[in-house]
């Protein structure tokens, strides 16, 4: 089964991006290399912040009895400096002329992150729900899988789990949230978008994507990822 919310967002940047953009997710589009060893830099000091470790030694710490958290309360949208800060570092590679116009569409993709959180039943600025997005996403894009609504929702509590145990380091880093935003909506936009229009190049780009993400956000192997029923599991 499908994860509709994905889909949705999807939708939703891909036409645009495809007819108005000069192809960005198509055929002729940036230099995913630049852009993703970029991506990867970034995603890795985020994990050094939030998790100080692979996500394999946090699931297997036990947890210890509590009474349940509270749900999350929504957060406002991240102020507009950090959004073109975000864009404007991860474009910060690509060559001079095209930075403006993909710092441009980095910023449009973190508006639309919103819609991606509203279908999926995510917390307004919750960022466990960001960690799940992206989580899922790159490992739809690295395993050419799909996620269904159900296993998405029990990799969301597993995220919120985690997520519990490090509020501060989270609440900290701004920036972390926002790139984690944007890099979840590219993935779902790239990967719709070459169902549309199939070109093994970009499809192959994607796989490296998603993985390298997985590997930077996590600190795992992406191969050992597994998202079904029982949420994230490793092999």
């Amino acid at each position: 089964m499908r994860l509709k919310g994905m889909a949705v967002i999807a939708l939703a940047m891909a036409a645009p991006a495809s007819a108005q953009d000069g192809g960005w997710f198509g055929q002729g589009g940036f230099d995913s290399a630049i852009f993703n060893m970029q991506a990867d830099a970034m995603l890795r000091r985020s994990h050094q912040q939030i998790f100080h470790e692979s996500v394999e030694e946090s699931l297997r710490r036990p947890v210890r009895p509590a009474a349940p958290a509270p749900a999350p309360s929504p957060r406002p949208a991240a102020p507009p400096t950090i959004v073109r800060q975000i864009a404007a570092e991860l474009v910060s590679g690509f060559p001079a002329h095209q930075r403006a116009e993909a710092a441009e569409l980095f910023g449009e993709m973190y508006k639309r992150y919103g819609l991606l959180e509203r279908h999926l039943g995510i917390v307004a600025g919750d960022p466990a729900g960001g960690l799940a997005s992206l989580t899922a996403a790159s490992y739809m894009a690295f395993a050419d899988a799909e996620v269904s609504d159900s296993a998405f929702r029990t990799l969301y509590a597993q995220m919120r789990g985690l997520a519990a145990e490090r509020a501060e380091a989270l609440q900290q880093d701004a920036q972390g949230r926002v790139t984690i935003a944007i890099l979840a909506t590219y993935l779902a936009a790239m990967r719709e978008a070459l169902k549309q229009q199939p070109d093994a190049r970009r499809s192959a780009a994607l796989k490296t994507a998603g993985g390298t993400y997985l590997r930077a956000l996590l600190g795992i192997d992406p191969a050992r990822v597994r998202i079904g029923q029982r949420g994230l599991i490793l092999r």
